[in-house]
């Protein structure tokens, strides 16, 4: 009888001891997927910014639907060609500009290494584009800038004719018209008409020297044509 009892009062006391722990696991779980709900609920920005968020994935749309240029594979040998050269052709000016204690090294060089040493078929990248674009654009910078001295519109007339002068001789090179601007607002680095030859004349004859010696080294085509 007492055995019995026991038995019961044990039996009780277990099934107690689940109900709590089942209760238990019960509540964790519903507290876990509460947190979650939660989380996953956007707050009060998120839901401000949700129209911002539609139409930027409108846009993003709408720019993925526009047709694109043909972008073959580039080897990887060209990658590293066009790294050395441009590495070679700004380095070497850049260390006579040090030596000398010259201007030498010029800003729009190294747009015009861009051209040279990575797009060096295009036609706006050959030798008398680069030689003779510089050197135009640096003769008329120069006198801008001695009639009108450094102005808003002085830089915008030097500009516009050195373009001009570019197309009417075809010897167009981008890099060119900031040559041509460098002139006029500072007076060619201050040195005047001495900026035509250095750094510009210089420097963009080594620009060009580098280019071919290390374009045929690598077994590429340039120049294309010389003049």
């Amino acid at each position: 009888m007492f055995k019995r009892k026991r038995t019961t009062e044990v039996k009780k006391v277990i099934d107690v001891k689940f109900e709590v722990k089942q209760h238990s696991e019960e509540d964790k779980k519903n507290y876990f997927v509460r947190i979650m709900d939660f989380l996953k609920e956007p707050s009060k920005g998120e839901r401000e910014n949700m129209p911002m968020l539609d139409e930027i994935n409108k846009i993003s749309t709408y720019i993925k639907k526009l047709p694109r240029a043909p972008q073959p594979a580039i080897p990887s040998r060209e990658v590293w060609l066009s790294l050395w050269g441009a590495f070679l052709g700004i380095g070497f000016t850049a260390l006579l500009a040090y030596l000398w204690k010259f201007p030498m090294l010029l800003g729009p060089f190294g747009a015009s290494s861009v051209l040279i040493y990575g797009a060096y078929k295009s036609p706006l990248a050959q030798p008398r584009n680069v030689l003779l674009g510089h050197f135009l654009s640096a003769c008329i910078g120069i006198v801008v800038n001695d009639f009108f001295g450094p102005t808003f519109w002085s830089i915008a007339l030097g500009v516009s004719l050195a373009l001009v002068l570019m197309t009417i001789t075809y010897s167009i090179h981008p890099p060119a018209g900031a040559t041509a601007y460098i002139a006029v607002q500072t007076g060619g680095l201050g040195t005047a008409y001495m900026y035509i030859f250095n750094p510009v004349i210089v420097g963009a004859f080594i620009l060009v020297l580098i280019g071919v010696i290390f374009n045929k080294l690598g077994k590429r085509e340039y120049p294309v044509h010389w003049w």
